[in-house]
């Protein structure tokens, strides 16, 4: 049977939580202010994002009120072969997210922590991103600040995946800014989906305690946000039994041949030192059903079943919310 956890206890569902979840999934298209449109009719996007050199993205749209702010993150889109093979998979882990050096983070409220060098960068990227809707527009943090936190609205955070991530640090990062520049302000809401571990326990600890206002969904069965802390990678290396399973299924890596289950372990094995951590604030796990498609113990069925528990649509679904195929197929990794 597929690995089993007890569902957070959370009570009723948040206020914002399918807003956000809307917000995540429109992050991913093509055409942003047609599916704000289609979404979340009424919504007027007032900031997007140039894309910057490593695939990173956001917007930020207001709702029909004027009350409320969305900051949507999609991060960056993975290569194409990361489900298909387990070296891709593997590089993609230490190397494109770059989890195997740390950089150090500043914007704590007491002391310092730390984040994983490819989140500082992800960060650095969206911080300097510039508007494409307007030459000469203010950066994010200068247009929410502007338009936002100074007339007393609130702000909603988002991303699902790397997306999430992003949220994640970026958030960090905004209310201690705000704090440091003197500003008193408490509007501000984070949801991520399906997000990878972004730093260490004294990051993850700083961001529960200064704010309130965040939730954090893991699908039971999505592999992604297991990443990159040992105990629950470990957790994720006993997924899909009786099948796919990672004890039955054979790679090679690096030149050595061994069961995929002993891969993860191997993973394990260079994070063990690094202390990567998940928020425990409002953190909401869902159990969500194998895709009967992938149920053979092949390393393609694998990825394709690992692909299909991180998609967006487990992340709608489990909130209710509907998002088309098409924008669903844009965010899908298989």
């Amino acid at each position: 049977m597929e690995l089993q956890e007890s569902i957070s206890a959370v009570g009723v569902m948040p206020t914002h939580a399918k807003t956000a979840v809307l917000l995540s999934a429109i992050a991913y298209s093509a055409h942003v202010r047609a599916d704000l449109d289609k979404h979340l009719p009424g919504w007027s996007l007032v900031w997007e994002g140039y894309e910057t050199v490593d695939g990173n993205f956001g917007f930020i749209a207001v709702d029909p009120t004027g009350e409320f702010y969305g900051l949507a993150f999609r991060g960056s889109l993975p290569p194409t072969d990361i489900f298909k093979d387990w070296d891709a998979f593997a590089n993609w882990i230490l190397e494109d997210l770059d989890v195997i050096s740390l950089a150090t983070w500043h914007y704590t409220t007491y002391g310092t922590a730390s984040i994983s060098a490819g989140a500082n960068r992800a960060f650095n990227n969206v911080a300097s991103m510039k508007d494409k809707l307007r030459t000469g527009s203010s950066g994010i943090y200068n247009f929410l600040k502007t338009q936002a936190v100074s007339q007393n609205k609130k702000v909603i955070i988002t991303g699902h995946s790397l997306g999430g991530n992003i949220a994640n640090v970026y958030t960090s990062y905004f209310v201690t800014a705000l704090q440091r520049e003197g500003i008193r302000y408490d509007g501000t809401y984070l949801f991520t989906f399906a997000a990878p571990a972004a730093g260490d326990t004294t990051f993850a600890t700083d961001l529960d305690n200064k704010v309130s206002n965040a939730w954090h969904y893991e699908n039971v069965n999505d592999v992604i946000p297991k990443f990159p802390v040992v105990s629950t990678m470990i957790m994720a290396s006993l997924l899909y039994v009786p099948s796919p399973s990672s004890e039955d299924i054979m790679i090679t890596y690096d030149g050595y041949q061994m069961s995929l289950r002993d891969g993860y372990l191997l993973l394990t094995g260079l994070l063990y030192g690094f202390g990567y951590m998940q928020q425990a604030l409002h953190y909401v796990l869902f159990n969500s059903d194998l895709d009967p498609r992938y149920r053979r113990n092949t390393l393609t069925d694998y990825f394709r079943q690992m692909g299909a528990q991180h998609a967006m649509g487990k992340y709608s679904g489990y909130l209710g919310v509907h998002v088309d195929a098409a924008l669903l197929a844009r965010s899908s990794w298989i």
